[in-house]
């Protein structure tokens, strides 16, 4: 097959290769309005599903009615004095989850709601014969649950479809907390008001209908469950009992009920922002540019939502956590940016979306300097591809369907290069490229669901196209004892001509999963292949392919309190991995281990590792087929977390893994890893955490160097990393705070020996002499300044410091070492940014009243 010389591509599509012979490119609508078609379809063809009406339909479930809310208005300041919140009908009767489950809560605990025609209100109050115990600590929004705070949550499946929910969290201390079905990124514009009384501390919550998600419904019938922690005790109790031995914890909520003519509202959002950055860099004349642009959301009906970045600017996000790395495979770096981590909850089906692919690394940037002669210089390659828009649509239906769609356009990229007469030229490095991805997700009885999904990378000029198709499902019976689980995916790309000798390249990846999900006893088997041409890295993340994997996993959990312990598990877990083609052995691992907690709240966890016949390693060379034998190894490891309710607390993580052989080259060989985290809280406003983590890899060794003649060169060296990362935070109020956080990576690597590795695998001895020491530093500073200072709405002052350095002679010292980064050219931003929430609908309203 022949791959096809041109493509065609515009600012928003790309035409995409169905054929390599003969390729003609179609023509196609514009992909984003194509995607938007296909959004209004659906949500045309499904409609609504009537819901059950009434409680007869669930006997088992406990109920509470909502009262509708008169003429008055409730002001939202905690003060549960209004007359409507007097006639409510009380939700009580708490059952505690944790430490001791199915009990009674320690204190009483009531709780209201009432509907108006625009929002929906709770009222709850939290009664406790020590009120000046109720601890009360200031946190980050959505950082409630990690805070020595009591809190108070309601969750609310406005589509009762029992497997998902919104939950809505405020603390003693006024901090809110919001997600959606899992996901704590997604923020919500609502109002909360607290008091702490005389006898307990109460709140109020005004939460608008626009952030809620229900059918348009004459009489509504909604999931609801409420919270109550009370932190001195570490104790956690819900209206509707939560069973810890049952799988699925929105399947046990009770049913709110009486709710009659309301309507979904219009949801329309938009998002400004503004923001400016000023750079400082040594020896570099300082630089400034200024950015806007908007986030703008709109909901098609009741079920989907549209999500656009309009001009993104993501400068402000907190910097990257660098490792340095010495293996043969990719590091997996956390997605920051805030419209990539909103709402993506069913992007992560069949895992094929990898976000940060969007706007990375050109695909030709390695490339562009093979391009020049001994007469020039690359000026500037660019290490990203500019975001042109982004925009993501998702939701589900009331019969249970999950559409999401996602769309990016990226700008095309240039390396500049200059001869030595001062001409310069440019190569492109990147295509102008469109990165798409669709799911469909259909949720079934009993937490089950099966999935289709389908990504896409076009990229114009003979760049890479990729594909990707999979599927995933989860079945439960009845009881939702047993679990039936799996995922599968095929990919196709057409590669690039000037990076790849081949044209196409196919893979799939399957995995199988069978298992017991209830009770103290449960298991699991599972079944993992990956083909050694399986590749989603285009617009997903594989560390590595080409490998078979059999687990077998085996857990017994002690719930309720006996003796010291509040909890208890233990677990049995061994795989043997193959490679896929050829098909041979690699390895066999086993682990055991145990995690408690005891009544003074100290967890613990001690783990024991072994690989009873070693490793055949056919990665670390870095050529197809060619194996590494490493010896068996053995891993003790022992973590614990003292009790955060205390100003002091301290966790700690230890592990030693020494290998085992009669081979010299492997003697007092081992791996040594420590951590450290001692926290301190100095008030309710202030609290500092410190992290310290040290990694000795004694006699460690890995590859080094291919040569001319084909060898491959493995050496044997003293591999250290350090870790240490300072996080300071100041609360001045639930809506303002002021963050610091330093990290400093360091990384040495000091060669002894060298060897050849020869064709059974061994390590042989070699003449080879080159200096391959590594020094390697990462330092960053984050310091952000953040008001919220309406729903939806902050502005952002943030000052980052960044340096990395890098060189071949190793500082064992580390003061010295230290001071010879802060030595080198550090980069300084300074940025401020703001952005404003606007609610379109109730703006609207506002502006209609003034004119």
């Amino acid at each position: 097959m022949q791959k096809a010389n041109s493509k065609s591509l515009t600012a928003i599509s790309l035409a995409p290769k169905f054929a390599a012979n003969n390729y003609k490119p179609p023509q196609l609508t514009i992909m984003q309005q194509f995607y938007l078609l296909i959004f209004f379809y659906l949500s045309a063809i499904l409609g609504l599903a009537a819901q059950p009406v009434g409680m007869a339909a669930y006997p088992n479930k406990k109920g509470l009615r909502a009262m509708q809310l008169g003429e008055g208005k409730l002001k939202i300041d905690g003060l549960l004095n209004e007359a409507a919140w007097q006639e409510a009908p009380i939700a009580e009767g708490f059952t505690e989850y944790e430490p001791a489950p199915n009990t009674p809560g320690s204190f009483r605990t009531e709780v209201r709601v009432i509907y108006g025609p625009s929002a929906i209100y709770i009222g709850a109050y939290m009664y406790d014969p020590a009120p000046d115990s109720i601890l009360q600590q200031l946190a980050v929004r959505d950082e409630v649950s990690g805070s020595n705070a009591d809190y108070f949550t309601v969750y609310i499946d406005g589509m009762f479809r029992q497997q998902n929910a919104f939950h809505f969290t405020v603390s003693a201390s006024g901090v809110r907390e919001d997600a959606s079905d899992g996901d704590q990124l997604w923020d919500a514009a609502w109002r909360s008001g607290h008091q702490i009384l005389e006898d307990g501390w109460s709140v109020e919550i005004e939460i608008p209908y626009s952030q809620l998600r229900f059918a348009p419904q004459e009489q509504q019938l909604w999931g609801i469950n409420f919270e109550r922690y009370i932190r001195r005790y570490r104790e956690s109790a819900y209206w509707s009992a939560l069973d810890p031995e049952i799988d699925g914890e929105v399947q046990q909520f009770g049913l709110l009920y009486g709710l009659e003519g309301i309507n979904p509202p219009l949801r329309l959002s938009l998002t400004p922002y503004a923001a400016s950055y000023l750079t400082l860099e040594n020896g570099q004349a300082p630089s400034f540019r200024a950015s806007a642009g908007a986030d703008l959301k709109y909901g098609i009906n009741e079920s989907f939502t549209l999500d656009v970045a309009l001009i993104p600017d993501f400068g402000d996000v907190q910097s990257d956590n660098l490792q340095f790395n010495l293996s043969p495979f990719e590091i997996y770096y956390t997605e920051r940016r805030p419209f990539f981590t909103e709402g993506t909850e069913l992007f992560g089906r069949a895992d094929l979306f990898y976000s940060r692919r969007v706007g990375s690394r050109p695909s030709r940037a390695s490339w562009a300097s093979s391009q020049m002669d001994s007469t020039e210089t690359l000026v500037s390659n660019p290490e990203r591809s500019q975001l042109i828009n982004a925009l993501k649509l998702s939701g589900r239906t009331q019969k249970g369907l999950g559409v999401g769609v996602f769309n990016a356009v990226t700008a095309p990229a240039y390396a500049k290069i200059e001869s030595e007469k001062g001409e310069e030229r440019s190569i492109k490095t990147e295509s102008l490229s469109n990165y798409n991805l669709l799911v469909i997700d259909q949720q079934l009885r009993n937490n089950s669901y099966i999935s289709f999904v389908q990504s896409s990378v076009l990229r114009s000029g003979g760049f890479t196209d990729a594909m990707a198709w999979g599927t995933e499902f989860r079945l439960t019976d009845k009881k939702n004892r047993y679990v039936l689980s799996g995922s599968g995916a095929y990919s196709r790309r057409y590669l690039d001509q000037e990076l790849y000798k081949e044209e196409i390249e196919d893979g799939f990846k399957a995995y199988l999963n069978v298992g017991k999900i209830q009770g103290q006893w449960r298991w699991s088997l599972n079944q993992t292949v990956y083909s050694d041409q399986y590749n989603i890295n285009d617009l997903g993340y594989i560390g590595r392919p080409n490998y078979l994997r059999t687990t077998a996993n085996l857990d017994y959990y002690i719930f309720k309190p006996f003796g010291r312990y509040n909890y208890m598990h233990y677990n049995f877990s061994t795989y043997m991995e193959q490679l896929y083609k050829p098909y041979n052995f690699s390895r066999i691992e086993m682990n055991a281990q145990v995690s408690a907690t005891d009544k003074n709240f100290l967890y613990s966890f001690f783990n024991l590792a072994f690989q009873p016949l070693g490793y055949v390693d056919f990665f670390e060379a870095r050529e197809a087929g060619r194996a590494w034998n490493k010896p068996i190894w053995g891993r003790i490891r022992g973590y614990f977390s003292s009790d955060y309710r205390k100003p002091f607390a301290l966790d700690g993580d230890i592990s030693y893994r020494p290998f085992l052989s009669a081979n010299p080259i492997w003697k007092n060989a081992y791996t040594f890893e420590m951590e450290l985290s001692p926290r301190y809280r100095f008030n309710d406003r202030a609290n500092l955490v410190l992290s310290q983590n040290l990694t000795l890899r004694n006699k460690n060794l890995g590859y080094v160097n291919r040569l001319a003649d084909e060898s491959i060169i493995f050496g044997q060296r003293s591999y250290q990393t350090m870790e240490s990362q300072l996080t300071f935070n100041y609360l001045f109020s639930p809506l303002i705070s002021l963050s610091f956080r330093a990290r400093h990576f360091w990384a040495s690597v000091a060669y002894s020996d060298f060897y050849v590795l020869d064709q059974t695998g061994d390590l042989l001895d070699s003449s080879y002499d080159a200096l391959h020491d590594q020094n390697y530093n990462a330092f960053n500073i984050d310091l952000i300044f953040r008001w919220r200072f309406a729903p939806g709405s902050e502005f952002n002052a943030v000052w980052k410091n960044a340096i990395l350095s890098e060189g071949q002679y190793v500082e064992e010292n580390y003061g010295r070492n230290f001071q010879q980064m802060l030595e080198d050219n550090p980069l300084n931003q300074f940025s401020v940014k703001l952005l404003y929430f606007l609610d379109v609908p109730r703006f609207g309203k506002e502006l209609a009243k003034r004119f």
